[in-house]
């Protein structure tokens, strides 16, 4: 284990070599060029995972666990799925510091604020919150709040479960001995794969559009929405001296063998097994990236962290205006269930 608190970040070039051009060859070179292992030691950190008792989310957990975490606090549907992860955490790493199980649906807006108020209970400080939940839909489906339930997950209530961790986050990092936080947002170079043409005026309201709702581009849309997420909040935690006060960004394992799909069909999923088997990183070398991503240094605040490089943004991302606008639209749905969202900002 490595004594340093952070990862170098490299930047471009990186990724697939010249001449690995197209999606099913990108892929094939990802599987077989899985991303290094981060051995950065997270002794004394206490580290927040949500998404954690499954694929991408666990297998983070047992890295935070062998890299010496002080306390890892897991964010999961339901204490009998937590515990399961818990055990097999201590089983897998010989883990004996606390492990905390608090519950969260994210798909409802008040089950944020439950899971926030549960939390400040169990720690006045956090050093590394991984926004790592969520979920992809073969067809529309809306959740309470009226939102398409990928949108609401993803996007709004990971929004509203960020702008509620910040005030956490800025009071470890006042404290002298415990050094500078991280906020990772789990993402996708899907994001890049947003065409300005896919929508027009809002692509809030676009990609919550029942009829022209498509899987695929739903799930690219979802991704810039959380890309617009992270340059935002990115923003808002910088210091007047340009530092972070906060290191934010989003990072992207690529595909990997995880149950993102567990809503799909039968008929489904067996082909997009087969498919893994041959294009897909496992979970746990996703993770690689996951884990990795929190514990970068300060340039690669406001970044996307992707095959082990600070990776390029699509251009929509690059888009201030749009990305801006998309914010904009998001604080005024979480200022209804939050009405002091932009003083917590």
């Amino acid at each position: 284990m490595s004594d340093s608190s952070f990862i170098t970040a490299r930047e471009p070039p990186g990724g697939p070599p010249p001449g690995v051009d197209g999606t099913l060859s990108k892929l094939w070179w990802a599987a077989r060029n899985p991303p290094i292992d981060p051995t950065v030691s997270f002794e004394g950190k206490t580290v927040l995972i949500t998404g954690a008792n499954t694929s991408l989310g666990f297998e983070a957990a047992v890295k935070y666990a062998a890299l010496g975490a002080s306390k890892l606090i897991l964010g999961v549907r339901s204490i009998d799925k937590g515990e399961a992860a818990k055990k097999e955490v201590v089983r897998r790493t010989g883990y004996t510091n606390p492990i905390i199980i608090l519950t969260v649906d994210l798909g409802e807006f008040e089950s944020v604020k439950s899971f926030i108020q549960a939390l400040e209970k169990e720690t006045p400080h956090l050093d590394v919150a991984l926004l790592n939940a969520g979920l992809t839909n073969p067809s529309f489906v809306k959740s309470s709040a009226g939102w398409e339930m990928a949108l609401q997950v993803n996007v709004l209530s990971t929004a509203l479960m960020t702008i509620m961790l910040l005030p956490i986050l800025r009071g470890t990092a006042a404290s002298k001995s415990r050094g500078t936080p991280h906020l990772s947002f789990v993402n996708s170079i899907a994001h890049a794969d947003v065409k300005p043409e896919w929508h027009t005026g809002s692509l809030l309201q676009t990609t919550n559009n029942e009829a022209t709702y498509d899987a695929q581009r739903s799930y690219a849309m979802v991704k810039l929405l959380g890309m617009a997420v992270m340059q935002a909040v990115a923003s808002k935690t910088r210091k007047s001296s340009g530092e972070p006060q906060i290191i934010v960004n989003a990072c992207c394992p690529y595909m990997c063998k995880t149950d993102l799909g567990r809503n799909y069909s039968i008929m489904a999923k067996i082909p997009m097994m087969g498919f893994q088997a041959v294009f897909a990183r496992t979970a746990e070398e996703g993770a690689r990236t996951l884990v990795s991503a929190t514990a970068l240094g300060p340039e690669s605040h406001g970044r996307f962290w992707h095959h082990d490089i600070l990776y390029p943004i699509g251009d929509v991302a690059k888009n201030d205006g749009a990305m801006q606008q998309s914010w904009s639209e998001i604080l005024q749905v979480i200022a209804e269930v939050l009405p002091d969202a932009e003083i917590r900002l």
